[in-house]
């Protein structure tokens, strides 16, 4: 009894294993943003866009096409053509692209993902051809405009729908990218030079105009320095003790001290004013000649 219970608990994995393995192998499964196909005897019986299972491999008369609708891209690289100026100019493609139709992309075109390739190359050389060279060197979206709608309108009919082609690298002949370099070049050195003139003279103008403002902010501080004196003036005069005192201090802030003698009288047992007046009589007498001798 425990033997068989052993032997039934072996067997139950395996069974589970296989059919896991079954279900995988003749099951049918449609994953997310995929389309599934059903062929009978070659022909397109069925489509099933819903993710999940789409059929069984156990019918020998049916075959299934798994389609990805996701969006993918592809990079063609060195697309030759010409100019405006008749140079020849090489250019890469990023194109963007999914299936939109699956059956016109299976069974329409023998190989769709020459036929992207083809079409892309054509239509590119042919859009681009004769094209300014200022468009390539700025990468203008007009040219990469341009180009998507070529190649839309000719994968449309095989099913396939185009997001956008986009220039990634633009190759000239080394001569020509010389010649382009060195214009570039002069033209930047052009455009330093008037840069720097004009800054120089924005400087000098901001600086004009700085000394100006100043000189008219310095004059209205002197007249309302002035406006403010004269009404100190105005509110002393209205008390003339005051005004008085304040013209008395101003005359004497006049005065040069070091040319001033201040004499303030003599003090009690000094000389007096009559003494010094016979002082000086008396040295004017001993001054004068004596019998006109002199």
């Amino acid at each position: 009894m425990d033997t068989n219970f052993l032997i039934g608990l072996a067997i139950v994995p395996v069974l589970a294993l296989a059919i896991i393995f079954l279900f995988k192998r003749f099951a049918v499964i449609n994953p997310e943003s995929h389309e599934v196909l059903r062929l009978r005897f070659g022909k397109l019986e069925h489509r099933t866009t819903q993710a999940g299972v789409a059929g069984n491999r156990l019918s020998p008369v049916d075959r299934y096409i798994t389609v990805s609708r996701q969006w993918d891209e592809r990079v063609f690289r060195e697309i030759e053509s010409n100019d405006a100026q008749g140079t020849m100019v090489k250019v890469d493609l990023r194109v963007t692209f999914r299936i939109d139709e699956a059956e016109r992309a299976m069974f329409s075109v023998h190989d769709w993902e020459q036929a992207l390739e083809s079409s892309t190359v054509h239509e590119a050389a042919a859009a681009i051809a004769g094209k300014d060279r200022s468009l390539f060197l700025r990468n203008a979206p007009e040219l990469s405009g341009a180009l998507t709608e070529h190649v839309r309108k000719t994968m449309a009919t095989y099913g396939i729908e185009i997001h956008d082609v986009r220039i990634l690298n633009v190759e000239f002949r080394s001569e020509v990218a010389r010649q382009m370099f060195e214009a570039v070049a002069a033209k930047l050195d052009v455009a330093k030079g008037e840069y720097e003139e004009r800054g120089r003279t924005d400087a000098a103008l901001l600086l004009a105009r700085t000394e100006e403002r100043v000189a008219q902010l310095e004059a209205l501080a002197k007249t309302e320095s002035l406006k403010a004196v004269g009404r100190a003036y105005h509110d002393m005069r209205k008390r003339p003790e005051i005004f008085e005192a304040y013209t008395d201090l101003y005359r004497l802030s006049q005065l040069d001290p070091s040319r001033v003698v201040s004499f303030d009288g003599f003090k009690d047992g000094a000389l007096s004013t009559a003494a010094l007046v016979e002082s000086d009589l008396e040295g004017e007498r001993h001054s004068q000649p004596t019998n006109g001798v002199a």
